[in-house]
């Protein structure tokens, strides 16, 4: 988030203009005030006694507002129609009407970061009465309400589209925040809306999933939340300079959203009594930095749940770390430099869940030490009724052709898609399509097609993404085996 305030240039500029004539009240708000404001601080007046807060003292903190041309919008103890605004400066003695300690008004001015000698203020004036912002050294505002300081920072276009109506805060009572890490979550929007979302995945997940399952979620998430303060370096006191704390901020920017993309798309799955729940892993180490992140499925409601978690349990080697496997370091674990964070990490998503098939595919995003991440997919395709993976033996009849079939259809879909993108580029032909076609892997089955998965480079190197090519049950009715369990 930038810090947009008040250029020095400009308050010089207006506290020439405010010593020799007062500006007239204008409804629209001059052109380095006017937009979004968001609160990023609290602490008590300087005219009470000091002590802790709590979120339900500071109440406005981490609301927006927003001063726009005749009026103050945002919560109600700010909010102000047919506002007029006026731009002045004002000396520490009178600031906060007066109530700054006699003889010491400079010292605590001071103190807290406000523009001396002369102090820039914006005076809003409405029927709901009249409100001093002032200009402190970091170029954001304070305003006093009530016996509580706040601490306002004004945002960009790019942070003025992640503002939700009410609180932007993050999960936590930003009131205790204690070090750099949290402080920064309280004060950038994009690193609060990724741990809100964190934090709503979380209490979703807590609220629909089996104890057991949740325990494993809550593990997960104090892992994961230790290791990435800790690879942040986010443990110590907030830095003063903004160059030293942006490093810190960029590495919780990658880690929180990246994380919560992957919480917010872990849900529950329900198919009558049995449900697929989300269980996680995570582990990690220090040299290097390694993070080995894994969301699995698990099954719960019945007697199908037994062996097809013994399978997953197998399949997916949960005995084991991911990031112990000697083969996903094709560079050598002894070649990283100890400064470059690694991943393992594993997902899934859930095409179909039903008292016939479990039609899933598992992702991994493994970056270790090349020169970008590594996607990895597979599906796992359970047959509900046999209590197995299944096979294309349960699919299609026996003595039927449906490898070419299936082969060309890839093919002439691949080719379609290619045309669309680079006509000079070679097609792809049937010894690079046939062996995705033909892997029981690649394959996922929904309600009323089936899908071939090629991912990344699959079949030549301008598929530089993944493509799903999907065959409708009906055109493959002529090689499917009567009652199979896709159809």
């Amino acid at each position: 988030m930038k810090r947009a305030g008040f250029a020095r240039g400009t308050l010089l500029a207006l506290a020439l203009i405010a010593a020799s004539s007062a500006l007239a009240d204008d409804p629209r708000p001059s052109a380095n005030f006017a937009g979004a404001w968001w609160i990023i601080g609290a602490a008590p007046a300087p005219w009470t006694e000091p002590r802790a807060l709590s979120g339900w003292d500071a109440l406005l903190l981490e609301a927006a507002i927003r001063f726009d041309n005749g009026e103050v919008r945002g919560p109600p103890a700010l909010a102000c129609k047919g506002a007029r605004y006026h731009d002045t400066i004002s000396s520490p003695q009178d600031v906060f009407g007066g109530r700054l300690s006699k003889g010491r008004e400079y010292k605590i001015a001071e103190a807290m970061r406000l523009e001396l000698p002369e102090i820039s203020v914006i005076r809003v004036s409405c029927a709901q009465g009249r409100f001093e912002y002032y200009s402190n050294h970091d170029g954001d505002l304070v305003i006093a309400v009530g016996n509580l300081v706040y601490t306002l920072t004004h945002l960009d276009d790019s942070d003025v589209r992640l503002l939700v109506p009410g609180y932007n805060g993050p999960s936590f009572d930003c009131t205790k925040a204690a070090n750099a890490g949290e402080k920064l979550v309280c004060t950038n929007l994009r690193l609060s809306k990724a741990d809100r979302e964190m934090g709503a995945s979380f209490a979703r997940l807590k609220r629909d999933e089996t104890t057991a399952s949740f325990a494993t979620v809550q593990a997960a998430q104090r892992l994961w939340l230790a290791y990435v303060t800790r690879l942040c370096g986010a443990t110590q006191p907030l830095p003063s300079f903004v160059g030293d704390q942006n490093p810190i901020r960029d590495c919780l920017d990658e880690n929180y959203v990246d994380r919560a993309e992957r919480l917010t798309g872990t849900k529950m799955v329900h198919a009558g009594a049995l449900a697929l729940e989300p269980r996680m892993r995570f582990f990690s180490k220090a040299k290097p930095f390694t993070e080995d992140s894994d969301i699995y499925p698990w099954m719960s409601g019945g007697p199908q749940a037994a062996p097809f978690n013994a399978y997953i349990s197998k399949a997916l080697a949960l005995g084991k770390r991911r990031m112990d496997d000697r083969s996903l370091f094709a560079f050598g674990v002894d070649q990283i430099p100890e400064t470059m964070p690694l991943s393992a990490r594993r997902t899934y998503s859930v095409i179909r869940f039903d008292a016939k098939l479990a039609s899933l595919q598992l992702a991994t995003y493994d970056f270790t030490g090349g020169a970008h991440e590594v996607l990895g997919e597979r599906a796992i395709d359970w047959d509900m009724a046999r209590g197995r993976p299944l096979s294309f033996a349960d699919i299609f009849a026996p003595g039927v052709n449906w490898q070419a079939f299936v082969t060309a259809w890839c093919v002439k879909d691949l080719k379609d898609l290619k045309d669309q993108f680079d006509e000079g580029a070679p097609a792809p032909d049937v010894p690079a399509v046939q062996p995705v076609a033909t892997d029981i892997g690649n394959w996922m089955f929904d309600r009323n097609e089936a899908v071939v998965h090629f991912t990344v480079y699959t079949v030549a190197s301008f598929f530089g993404s993944e493509y799903d090519v999907k065959i409708p049950y009906r055109v493959l009715k002529p090689f499917l085996k009567p009652g199979a369990v896709v159809g």
